[in-house]
């Protein structure tokens, strides 16, 4: 585990451009990147994959300098390369956990050291101009912006919202086959993680998963694996409190 404060509380002051959207966050990790090749040394980020309807959409957030921070084995915290135990206040992954809070996710639930807790949060997410203090902005500068929640549908391991797009009517009950290859795919999931797995973690292993990948609808197998009634109805494992068991 990371020995990084990663909380909005605890910080000190200092992809595409989707935008206005409801979706899931379906993983979150700590990586390095040069933005693809725009800076001369890979940097640590935030990076966070949305569902948007099923479709998968990368953003990344800085969290600081590479001199300071580096992401832990695995990839979940951060670890710290010189003095500084805490993110700063104006770094966007700051910005972007302090508007989950914001809106709703209760700091409790928030582990100080490892991002995965939000996981499977369903929101609505807005793109907000931001200044940074200290800087002085040039005369043609664009407005710096940074992908931000506006609205908490549900928390994870909760039966609310599925990432749907505004507008959108009730999906009809799933096809037996879709469903029975879904389950098949999530029991695979299951046993390699021993028998157990945090549904926020098989929602980010189904992203990567090639079986799903290898589905007629990949996005209905994606919507249905983060139905929580679907979880709940299955034999093949038990589901409570955000967790997937197979004895």
């Amino acid at each position: 585990m990371g020995d990084v404060d990663i909380r909005p509380d605890l910080a000190g002051e200092g992809g595409g451009l989707v935008d206005d959207f409801d979706g899931t966050i379906a993983d979150l990790r700590f990586v390095m990147t040069d933005y693809d090749g725009n800076v001369p040394d890979p940097v640590p980020v935030g990076r966070i994959a949305f569902d948007i309807d099923g479709e998968e959409s990368v953003q990344l957030y800085s969290v600081g300098g590479n001199a300071d921070f580096a992401p832990d084995e695995t990839g979940r915290g951060l670890k710290k390369l010189k003095s500084k135990a805490a993110l700063t206040k104006t770094c966007k992954y700051i910005m972007f956990v302090d508007s989950l809070v914001q809106s709703g996710f209760p700091l409790n639930r928030l582990d100080p050291k490892d991002c995965s807790s939000v996981i499977g949060t369903v929101g609505h997410f807005l793109r907000k101009a931001v200044e940074f203090k200290g800087l002085k902005r040039k005369k043609d500068d664009r407005d710096s912006t940074v992908l931000l929640c506006t609205k908490i549908i549900s928390l994870p391991g909760e039966d609310g919202g599925k990432g749907k797009a505004k507008g959108k009517s009730k999906s009809a009950a799933p096809d037996d086959t879709l469903a029975d290859a879904v389950a098949g795919i999530i029991q695979g999931v299951i046993i390699e993680n021993d028998g157990e797995v945090a549904k926020k973690n098989l929602l980010s292993a189904l992203f990567k998963s090639e079986d799903v990948k290898a589905l007629d609808d990949k996005k209905g197998a994606l919507k249905l694996a983060s139905d929580d009634t679907f979880l709940k109805s299955r034999d093949e494992w038990t589901y409570e409190e955000g967790m997937l068991k197979m004895e």
